[in-house]
Formats: C-alpha cells, sequence, structure tokens
C-alpha cells in the first residue's frame, strides 16, 4: 500500500505542474521511490520541450531536461541535459552533465561473482559530453562526440580489493576521448516507438592524446525494432553488445546492472558484454484521463565476459518483471515509467522518465 500512496503522489503531481503551449510543453514533479540499492529517494523531475509545427515526430524536440535524486543512503545524483534542434531536426547539439555521488557494491570482475563478495565503496563521478549530429536523409544519422568522466574513490572497505588497487582502476582516474556512431533510425516516435526499427553503432577511443589516464577503446552496437500487434498493443526488442580493446577502468567496463532491471547498477562488469530485451506495451483505454495510463511486461537475458569466445547461451542471467505506466507529455507520447524487477537472487523498483529503450 505504501508503494501504491507513493505512485499516486507523483501522478498528481505532475497533473498540478503540466503545462502545455500549443508546441511548448512544461513537465514539472517531486517525486518519491524505494529501492533495494537505494531505499528511500527524494527526487524531481523537469523537462521542457518545443517542437516546431513541421518537425517530424521521430526527431526529438528542443529540450531541456533536469533529473535530481537524494537517497536515504546518502546517494545522491544530478542530471542535466539541454538539446538544440537546428534547420528543422537537420542538426542537433546535445550536452549532457551528470554528476554522481552513489555509495555503491563492488562484487568483483566477471560473469560469476558471488553476492558475498560484495564490498561498499563510494565513488563520485562528473561526466560531460559534448554530442554534434547530422541527419543526412530521412532515415540515416551521422554523430561525433566528445567525452570526459573523472571519477573519485571516496571511500572503501578496508583490506577489501579496491583498497589494496589490485582492480585497474581502483582509485582516481580522468577518463577523456572522442567517438563517432553511425544511425539508422525509421521509429515513428523518439520517446514511445510503436513501429521501425533502430540500429546504433558506435565507437569511442581513448587515449592520452586527450589527456585520458588510459588508452582503451570501445565498441557497441544497439539494435531496436518495434512491431505492432493491433492497436496499443506493442512488442518491442533490443540487442546490445559492448567489445572493450585494452585495459579499461573497471568504471568503464560493460555491466549488465545499468541495463537489466533487477539487478544493482555496476553487477557483473567485464571488458565484453551482450544482452537481449524484450517488452511487451499496452495503452488500453482510448478517452478520458485513463488513456494516459499503460503497462508493461518485459523479460531480459545477458552476460559479460574476459574474451569473446567466453560468451555462452548456458551462462546468460536473466531477469523479468512488470511495469506501470504515465503519459506526461501525451503529445510527445514521454512517459513516467514504474517497473517491478526480479532477476537471479535480487529484486528492484525502479521508478524514471522515458521507456527503457
Amino acid at each position: 500500500m505504501k508503494k501504491l500512496i507513493l505512485i499516486l503522489f507523483i501522478l498528481i503531481n505532475s497533473l498540478l505542474f503540466a503545462e502545455n503551449k500549443s508546441n511548448k510543453t512544461s513537465v514539472f514533479y517531486p517525486y518519491l521511490m524505494y529501492s533495494n540499492e537505494t531505499s528511500l529517494v527524494l527526487g524531481t523531475f523537469f523537462m521542457h520541450t518545443s517542437r516546431p509545427e513541421n518537425l517530424e515526430m521521430h526527431i526529438p524536440p528542443t529540450s531541456i531536461i533536469f533529473n535530481g535524486t537524494y537517497s536515504l543512503k546518502k546517494q545522491s545524483v544530478l542530471f542535466l541535459e539541454p538539446e538544440f534542434q537546428f534547420k528543422q531536426g537537420k542538426y542537433s547539439i546535445s550536452v549532457p552533465l551528470t554528476y554522481q555521488n552513489w555509495p555503491s557494491s563492488f562484487y568483483g570482475i566477471g560473469n560469476n561473482t558471488e553476492e558475498d563478495s560484495e564490498e561498499e565503496y563510494t565513488m563520485q563521478e562528473v561526466e560531460l559530453q559534448l554530442i554534434l549530429k547530422k541527419r543526412f536523409t530521412h532515415n540515416w544519422e551521422i554523430e561525433i562526440y566528445y567525452e570526459i568522466d573523472d571519477y573519485k574513490i571516496l571511500k572503501t572497505e578496508s583490506d577489501g580489493v579496491l583498497d589494496f588497487g589490485t582492480i585497474h582502476e581502483s582509485k582516481n582516474c580522468f577518463i577523456s576521448g572522442t567517438g563517432s556512431s553511425i544511425i539508422y533510425n525509421s521509429r515513428d516516435n523518439s520517446f514511445y516507438p510503436v513501429k521501425g526499427s533502430y540500429y546504433k553503432f558506435e565507437n569511442s577511443f581513448f587515449h592520452e592524446f586527450f589527456g585520458s589516464d588510459y588508452n582503451f577503446s570501445q565498441h557497441k552496437i544497439d539494435m531496436r525494432k518495434f512491431i505492432t500487434i493491433s492497436e496499443d498493443h506493442i512488442l518491442a526488442f533490443q540487442t546490445l553488445f559492448t567489445y572493450t580493446k585494452d585495459e579499461a577502468p573497471f568504471q568503464k567496463l560493460g555491466d549488465l546492472g545499468s541495463k537489466m532491471r533487477g539487478y544493482n547498477s555496476g553487477r557483473f562488469i567485464d571488458n565484453h558484454r551482450l544482452i537481449f530485451r524484450s517488452e511487451y506495451r499496452l495503452f488500453p483505454w482510448k478517452t478520458g484521463f485513463p488513456k494516459r495510463i499503460g503497462f508493461a511486461a518485459f523479460i531480459e537475458t545477458g552476460q559479460v565476459a574476459h574474451e569473446l569466445e567466453k560468451i555462452s547461451f548456458s551462462e546468460l542471467k536473466c531477469c523479468g518483471g512488470v511495469g506501470l505506466r504515465f503519459m506526461l507529455i501525451p503529445e510527445e507520447k514521454f512517459n513516467l515509467r514504474i517497473d517491478f524487477a526480479i532477476g537471479n537472487n535480487s529484486s528492484d523498483l525502479i521508478l524514471t522518465s522515458q521507456e527503457t529503450f
């Protein structure tokens, strides 16, 4: 019942603070949530969008997003992302900035680390990206970006592997590099697609030439497919693959927890990552206030490995769950997402904005 009260509190606030003026929309709401990793969380979310009348729906609007959270475990995150569209979406610039002070847990590196190997640590992270995107055709895009990450481990358990510095890199480090992506996007909407595909092929390079403490590269593939079964019944699929070359700090390794619901962030990390996700989405009502309420059910599976040949279907981790959706901005199909997920010996309740993919 307490969880239900928190959800209602969020929905009521979103209605009170939502504002819509022609092609400009603003949403603000405070919220409360609880999860195993964070305990009770206090947060606030703000989003302002501006969409020219002739900007196609598969192109995101000019927007400013702010999200701030603080938990009773003294975890704090501040996220700010302005994104600007130019020449009817032909060009865009976004500058996501994240500050995070996050007491967390480290279980070691590998796909089969044990729960009893958990050790607590606190890390402060500042991440900044500058992303420039150009759309060549209706479906094809290319982006280039520059990224910096400043990691400071503020606290570790005495006599733990992070305290001894045996994990690379278990102390402070500065990461800097550049990258590029080729994107094919045939989705009908950027926030809640009901049909189409999204394929992203990304390569990033971090090197001392850019001031980085470590030299390594990462190569990522993100493939998504959206299928309309019938009106308002959607199937969504995603495949994620991450390949890390050379020795990267553990903060930049591929992990399952950041993508697979039901696991704490940072759970199961290694050089390479493969994840499959599927989701059934439904907004059953057609009129009135209920049409803004939807539901979801999902299954996810994945693995991390130190070497590519070690990836095996017998080593996959799994999770699944159900979710509630509330359409904060109906014109953009921008949703509040509440998911309950169960993984291997773990479970979690997640509240955030936007679909997971």
